[in-house]
């Protein structure tokens, strides 16, 4: 998945009310989806689309995972690539994985919003919405952008930000 399956081309074009035959500015539409995507992760502290991440422990063989929603641990290994037992426990605003083997470990996990059943994406509609949002203002103001996305965007995304202090 990558961020041009939370919001398609199409999607974004219909949004735009431009003709689903003009294909002029797809490449321009396409990396205004891109960046919104990206904005929108950075502002909501969530995970747009599914993705599989690879981090470093530390010394402790612990790891707090702030990214949600978190779908699932796929494995921890130590340096010699073998399998580490661990626990896991889960708490509203974070994860932590705990393992009692001491030294560096490889955690990969996967988190984002994934698919739905129907050929669509999990991702909350509203947050569905600020994107199209961005990616209107964007395009529209492209040669002389302001400072700040229009307000219906921050009122759209307020229920989905995460605050984490770490």
């Amino acid at each position: 998945m990558n961020a041009l399956n939370v919001v398609t081309l199409s999607e974004a074009k219909l949004f735009l009310r431009l003709d689903a035959d003009y294909n002029y500015d797809d490449t321009l539409i396409e990396s205004l989806i891109t960046a919104s995507v990206q904005e929108v992760e950075l502002m909501t502290c969530q995970i747009l689309y599914q993705r599989t991440i690879s981090v470093r422990t530390n010394k402790k063989g612990t790891y707090r995972i702030f990214d949600y929603p978190l779908l699932s641990i796929e494995s921890l290994t130590n340096t010699d690539l073998d399998a580490v037992d661990y626990e896991e426990d889960q708490s509203e605003w974070f994860t932590d994985v705990l393992s009692y083997e001491r030294g560096y470990q490889t955690l990969v996990y996967v988190a984002g919003y994934g698919w739905d059943y129907e050929g669509g994406t999990e991702t909350p509609a509203a947050i569905q919405t600020a994107l199209k949002e961005m990616i209107t203002y964007l395009y529209e103001n492209r040669d002389n952008p302001k400072t700040h996305y229009p307000a219906i965007v921050d009122i759209l995304l307020q229920p989905y930000k995460r605050v984490t202090l770490f």
